[in-house]
C-alpha cells in the first residue's frame, strides 16, 4: 500500500484546507502550505480539530501512496496561530460569524494582530463594521478556547506523550485537560482508551510524582488486578495479586497492602476471601449466579409427554433415530428451568436443538435462538431452520432501558425477552458480564438452555461460564458420547477426540504436499518463513486442485498469534498478495484493503445489521480523492451488500487468516492450521480442539512436530480464577 522513509523528518505550514476529520479526533486529513513546494502537501494524522489558516510544525515522515502519491504522516505537531496575512485571513473565516468581507475588515484595521486582538481587547474589535459587541464577546471566547487547546496538546506532547494519545486527552477531558493529568496522570490509564499503567506512570514521574506515592500504588494495584482480568480470571488471588505488584512497583508488601486496603474502602475492589474482584465483576458474577438458581427454582415447564414427543415434535421419522442420550437430553428440557446440552464433534447436539425447538413450538410455546457471534447464530438457524441471531442484538444492545449506570442492553430484568425458552449455542464463548446481562433478560418461568463443547477455548472475555455452570453440579447436564455415522469415519472427529485423549493427531498423509484423498493433513516444515509460503501455496493451487474449492469463500487460514511471520498479519499479507494482487488499493489509513478481499468485521454494528466475526468480501470501492468525496466501501456478507463509508472502514480487517479465538463459533469446509514454536506461550491442547474442530470437510496442519506435540500436551495453566462455581453451590445450599 505505502512505503515509509523511515527517519523522522520536520515540515511546516499553514492548513489550507480540511479534507476530513473523524468525529472522534483519532484521524484526519490536511492539506498544507508549505513554503517553496508549488502544490500543497497531503498530511495525515490525529489532529483533533485542525482549522484552516493555523501554522503546524509537524514531525513525521514522508509516505508514498500508490493512488495518493507522496504525503506525511504526522507523528508529533505544533499548532500556532497564523502570522502571514493570508494565514490570518484564512483562519479569521473559520471563527463563527465572521464571513470573508468581515475578516478583510478585521485584517485591515488590525493586521496580522487581529487574532490577538479579537481575544484580547473585544472591545476593539467591536468597533469595526459588522462586528457586534455580542459577536465580538463570542468570538473572543471561542479565540481563547482555541488557544487553550492549543496549549494542552503543546502540554501534553512536552510529557512524551504522542499525537494521537494527545488528542484522545484533550477530547475526553476538554478544557479540564492540563488540570486533571496534573492533579492525577494515572486516571489516564482508566479515562483515556489505550493508554496503559505503564505510560501513564511516564507521564507522572515526568510531571515528578514519587515512586512511593499513593497515587501510584493504587494505580499499580489497579493495573495489576486488570491484568487478571485480561487474562481471563474474574478474580485475583490476594498472595499473588501482591507478589505481582511488589515486583512491578518495586515496592514493600506492606505499601502494597495499603494500597490494595484503601481501594476496598473507596469501592474499588472487593475483598472476599483470599479473592480480590474489580467490583463490577464482582457484581456480574454475585448477580449471575442469583438469576440462574431464581431461574432455576421456577416450576418445570408444562409441554408433552415422552410418549407423545414425536407427534408433538411433527417429526416423527427424525425422533424415532434419536439416541437414548439424544432422547434423554429433550425430556430434560421439558423437566429443568435451566440446563446445558453439551457434547463433542459429531454427538448430534444440533440434532436435539432442532428436536427441543420443534416440541416447544408445536406446545405454542415462544422460542429464542441465540449465538454469542454472527456467524455462530447464522450456522445455528442453518442447522435448525429457525431465526436465530446474535446475544447481543437478541438482548437489544445499544438500546438502554433507561436506568442510569445499569446494563448498556435494552432488555434485562425490568424489561424482560418476549420468551418461554431461550437456546444458547457456543455457550462456551460467553463471558461473566455478557452471561449476566443473558440471564437477567430471561423472564422467571421460562427456560434456559445452553448448549456448548466445554472442551472448546473458553471466552476471551473473564469467566469460563460453561465449565463453571457444569461443574457446580447444580445445573442439569445433557452430555452427548455417542459419535454417529456420519462423523465416525471422519479422520477430523477422529483426531480431535484424540487430541482430547493428549493423542496427536494422525494425518492421512505426513510430511507430503498435496495428494488428494482425506480429510485430515499434517505438513511438517519447521522454517517460518517456508511455512507461510506453503500455507500460500495450498490455498492458491493445492487445495483448490485437490479439493475444488475455492480460495477466498471455502478455505480459512488460522493461526494462534497475530505477530511474527506465521502470524495473521503476515500471512494475511501474504494471501492478499496471492489470491488479490490487482484488486484496486483504497486509502493508505485503511487497513492494507483492497477491492476483492477476504475481510472480517471485527466490531458489532447493529445499525448494520452486522456483527464481530462476520466475513464478506470487498465488492467495491469510491477511493476518496482528496476534495469532496468521502471514501465509500461496498462489502458482500453472504448475498447482502453492506456500506461502509471513511472511518466506518476501521470496522473491517483482513481475513484471509484469522486467529484461532476469532474462528470460535464458525465452521469452515477446509481450515489450514499454521502452528509453529514461535507461538509457544499459547499452544494449548483446548487451541488445537476449537481449531481442528472448525473445518467440515478438510483440515490441513502446516507446522513443527514439536510445536503439535506440544499443543497436545499442554493442559496446564487453563484454569481460571472464577467464582461462579462456588456460588452456585454456595448459594443453592442456603436456598
Amino acid at each position: 500500500m505505502s512505503e515509509s522513509r523511515p527517519a523522522s523528518e520536520s515540515l511546516e505550514g499553514v492548513v489550507r484546507r480540511v479534507v476530513y476529520a473523524a468525529p472522534d479526533g483519532g484521524f484526519a486529513v490536511l492539506r498544507l502550505e508549505v513554503e517553496g513546494r508549488p502544490l500543497p502537501v497531503t498530511v495525515l494524522g490525529p489532529f483533533a480539530e485542525a482549522v484552516t489558516g493555523e501554522l503546524m510544525r509537524l514531525e513525521g515522515v514522508w509516505e508514498r501512496h500508490a493512488v495518493h502519491g507522496e504525503q506525511f504522516r504526522a507523528q508529533r505537531v505544533i499548532v500556532e496561530v497564523p502570522r502571514t496575512p493570508n494565514g490570518v485571513r484564512r483562519y479569521l473565516q473559520t471563527l463563527k460569524g465572521i464571513g470573508p468581507a468581515l475578516a478583510e475588515r478585521l485584517l485591515t484595521s488590525f493586521g496580522v494582530e487581529a487574532l490577538e486582538v479579537l481575544e484580547t481587547e473585544p472591545w476593539r474589535s467591536a468597533q469595526v463594521r459588522g462586528m457586534t459587541k455580542k459577536r465580538a464577546a463570542a468570538v473572543a471566547l471561542e479565540a481563547a478556547a482555541r488557544r487553550h487547546e492549543r496549549e494542552v496538546m503543546v502540554f501534553l506532547q512536552g510529557l512524551g506523550v504522542s499525537l494521537a494519545y494527545a488528542a484522545r486527552i484533550r477530547k475526553v477531558y476538554g478544557s479540564d485537560a492540563v488540570q486533571r493529568v496534573r492533579d492525577n496522570p494515572y486516571r489516564l490509564a482508566r479515562d483515556i482508551p489505550g493508554i496503559g499503567f505503564l505510560l501513564a506512570d511516564r507521564i507522572a514521574r515526568s510531571l515528578g510524582i514519587e515512586a512511593n506515592s499513593p497515587l501510584r500504588l493504587q494505580a499499580g494495584v489497579l493495573h495489576l488486578v486488570t491484568s487478571f482480568v485480561d487474562e481471563g480470571h474474574t478474580f485475583a488471588p490476594i498472595e499473588e495479586l501482591g507478589a505481582r505488584t511488589t515486583e512491578a512497583l518495586a515496592t514493600t508488601a506492606d505499601a502494597v497492602a495499603g494500597a490494595v486496603s484503601q481501594l476496598i474502602d473507596e469501592g474499588a475492589l472487593v475483598r472476599e476471601g483470599e479473592a480480590i474482584y474489580p467490583t463490577w465483576l464482582h457484581r456480574a458474577e454475585t448477580e449471575a449466579a442469583q438469576r440462574v438458581l431464581a431461574l432455576l427454582a421456577a416450576p418445570p415447564p408444562s409441554l408433552v409427554t415422552d410418549a407423545a414427543l414425536p407427534a408433538a415434535a411433527k417429526q416423527a421419522q427424525l425422533m424415532a433415530g434419536l439416541s437414548v442420550g439424544q432422547r434423554a437430553a429433550v425430556r430434560l428440557s421439558q423437566e429443568a428451568r435451566v440446563l446445558v446440552l453439551t457434547g463433542g464433534p459429531g454427538t448430534g447436539k444440533t440434532t436435539v436443538v432442532k428436536a427441543v425447538v420443534g416440541a416447544w413450538e408445536v406446545a405454542k410455546k415462544r422460542v429464542l435462538l441465540a449465538a454469542p457471534t454472527g456467524r455462530a447464530a447464522k450456522r445455528l438457524q442453518e442447522a435448525t431452520g429457525h431465526a436465530a441471531h446474535t446475544v447481543h442484538r437478541t438482548l437489544e444492545w445499544g438500546r438502554p432501558s433507561g436506568q442510569p449506570g445499569k446494563s448498556p442492553f435494552g432488555r434485562g430484568p425490568d424489561h424482560p425477552l418476549e420468551v418461554d425458552l431461550l437456546v444458547v449455542d457456543e455457550a462456551s464463548m460467553l463471558d461473566t458480564v455478557l452471561f449476566r446481562a443473558l440471564v437477567e433478560a430471561v423472564p422467571l418461568g421460562a427456560s434456559l438452555m445452553l448448549v456448548g463443547d466445554i472442551d472448546q477455548l473458553p471466552s476471551v472475555g473473564a469467566g469460563q461460564v460453561l465449565a463453571d455452570v457444569i461443574g457446580s453440579g447444580v445445573i442439569p447436564v445433557a452430555r452427548l458420547t455417542e459419535i454417529f455415522r456420519q462423523a465416525s469415519g471422519s479422520s477430523i472427529t477422529d483426531n480431535a477426540y484424540r487430541i482430547l485423549s493428549g493423542e496427536v493427531p494422525v494425518g492421512n498423509l505426513r510430511a507430503a504436499e498435496g495428494a488428494a484423498g482425506g480429510d485430515f493433513y499434517f505438513i511438517s516444515v519447521e522454517d517460518p518463513e517456508r511455512l507461510r509460503e506453503l500455507v500460500v501455496r495450498l490455498c492458491q493451487e493445492r487445495i483448490p486442485e485437490a479439493f475444488g474449492l475455492d480460495p477466498r469463500r471455502d478455505i480459512q487460514v488460522l493461526s494462534p498469534m497475530h505477530r511474527g511471520p506465521a502470524g495473521t498479519e503476515e500471512l494475511n499479507r501474504a494471501l492478499q498478495e496471492a489470491l488479490n494482487p490487482t484488486g484496486q488499493a483504497l486509502d493508505a489509513g485503511r487497513a492494507g484493503l483492497r477491492v476483492g478481499d477476504k475481510v472480517m468485521q471485527v466490531r458489532n454494528d447493529y445499525d448494520r445489521d452486522v456483527f464481530n466475526g462476520d466475513v464478506g468480501q470487498v465488492i467495491s470501492a469510491q477511493v476518496a480523492d482528496g476534495e469532496d468525496e468521502d471514501l465509500r466501501l461496498q462489502v458482500d456478507f453472504d448475498g447482502r451488500s453492506v456500506t461502509y463509508v471513511d472511518d466506518e472502514i476501521d470496522q473491517l480487517e483482513l481475513a484471509y487468516a484469522v486467529s484461532v479465538h476469532k474462528s470460535q463459533g464458525s465452521e469452515y469446509p477446509a481450515v489450514v492450521l499454521a502452528l509453529h514454536t514461535q507461538h509457544w506461550l499459547l499452544l494449548r491442547r483446548n487451541l488445537l480442539y476449537t481449531a481442528v474442530t472448525r473445518g467440515k470437510r478438510l483440515v490441513v496442519i502446516v507446522g513443527s512436530e514439536r510445536a503439535l506435540r506440544r499443543a497436545v500436551a499442554e493442559v496446564a495453566d487453563s484454569t481460571r480464577h472464577t467464582g461462579l462455581r462456588q456460588r452456585l453451590q454456595q448459594q443453592r445450599a442456603v436456598h
